[in-house]
């Protein structure tokens, strides 16, 4: 694998390991327990991340089978590509975000569906950009709804600011519902 597509997949597994380690802190008759009439759940929160993960896959599997269709050249550069989206503050909390309709949450699975849904959209993810290994990903680009412009590396790095955002928020969930000492 390409440096650029490994130093963001080391990343994405990361931000993986730390959420599921912080849902974990919640039992599993908990998760779908929501913490405030308008707070997620532990489930809703893995819901919305599996959402928004499998959107990106999505667009990450077109744009690259769109660039390999058209002989997009090979990635030549090796810089890192870590922090080039700490300008947007995507894992802010602080900074108030609504989701869009379209990844709200629906549902309120159980953990082993939440947990099992995670796997596939990150399986999903890896795919597409094992897909794109090669290519010069930094010069695809493609408009995200809320952050303009992204080229594929952003993307990716994307779903792992968005996730660390929302290991911030499971951190307040599982606190909130822990139980009074």
């Amino acid at each position: 694998m390409h440096p650029r597509l490994a130093e963001v997949s080391d990343r994405l597994a990361a931000e993986r390991r730390e959420l599921l380690d912080v849902a974990s802190t919640v039992p599993s008759d908990g998760w779908q327990t929501r913490p405030a009439d308008d707070r997620w759940s532990v489930s809703e929160i893995c819901q919305h991340l599996h959402q928004v993960e499998m959107s990106c896959a999505a667009v990450l599997a077109k744009r690259i089978a769109q660039a390999r269709e058209a002989g997009h050249p090979a990635e030549r550069d090796t810089s890192s590509v870590l922090g080039t989206l700490d300008h947007l503050g995507v894992s802010q909390l602080d900074r108030k975000l609504v989701a869009p309709e379209r990844v709200q949450p629906a549902e309120n699975p159980d953990r082993e569906t939440a947990e099992r849904r995670l796997a596939e959209s990150r399986a999903a993810l890896l795919a597409a950009m094992e897909s794109g290994d090669g290519l010069a990903l930094g010069e695809i680009r493609h408009t995200h709804l809320r952050f303009g412009e992204l080229d594929l590396y952003q993307w990716c790095l994307f779903v792992a600011e968005h996730e660390k955002r929302h290991i911030a928020q499971l951190r307040q969930v599982a606190a909130q519902l822990a139980p009074a000492s």
